[in-house]
């Protein structure tokens, strides 16, 4: 069976780690990278002005796995058309297909989930997922809605799907020839056994 690159994307405190997490146990093949992680193996204090020297080692990882054929499981916010493209192309040049996994909940849940955060206590003062609302603020604004990538040509290969973790239901938007059957799965990784993530 073809293995996919899944990219989950969504605002702070929507609950993109803890799907991310859900979808390894469950896809035992595929390897996981979180791009929090990756700041933190580099030793990133706080949020760089250029994220370059992540997303390098993003772009790396990603290919390395998915040429040796196995699946990827990418989780970030993911916020910018452009970037969400350069993974597309990735996927494509691994004669891959890709499935975005938009995750998103209301406003008020994702804000609680964060000041939730602020209680947990780290060990190093490395950089994680963000503790202050104002970053969901920010970053919301920023956001790029993933179906303004469809403007484009040459995407054929991707799905779109969104879960909602306050409803817990999933919205297939768009599904790729060739990959219903892996977001039939998909879907009842997520749905089954769990009333939110």
């Amino acid at each position: 069976p073809m293995n996919f690159l899944i990219i989950i994307c969504g605002l702070p405190g929507t609950g993109k780690t803890t799907l991310a997490k859900k979808l390894k146990q469950k896809l035992p093949g595929y390897a996981a990278i979180y791009q929090n992680e990756i700041r933190r193996c580099l030793g990133i204090k706080r949020m760089p002005k250029t994220q370059e020297k992540v997303l390098r080692t993003a772009d790396y990882l990603i290919a390395e796995h998915l040429r040796k054929g196995k699946g990827v499981i990418f989780e970030s916010g993911n916020r910018f058309s452009f970037r969400r493209q350069q993974m597309y192309g990735i996927a494509s040049s691994c004669l891959c297909r890709a499935v975005v996994l938009e995750v998103a909940c209301s406003e008020k849940t994702s804000k609680a989930r964060i000041r939730a955060r602020q209680k947990i206590k780290t060990r190093d003062n490395l950089i994680g997922d963000p503790k202050n609302t104002k970053a969901y603020d920010r970053i919301r604004k920023l956001w790029e809605p993933v179906s303004v990538d469809y403007k484009y040509p040459g995407i054929d290969h991707v799905s779109y799907i969104k879960f909602d973790t306050d409803k817990n239901t999933i919205e297939k938007i768009f599904v790729s020839k060739g990959a219903a059957c892996f977001i039939k799965c998909i879907e009842k990784m997520i749905l089954n056994g769990s009333s939110s993530v």
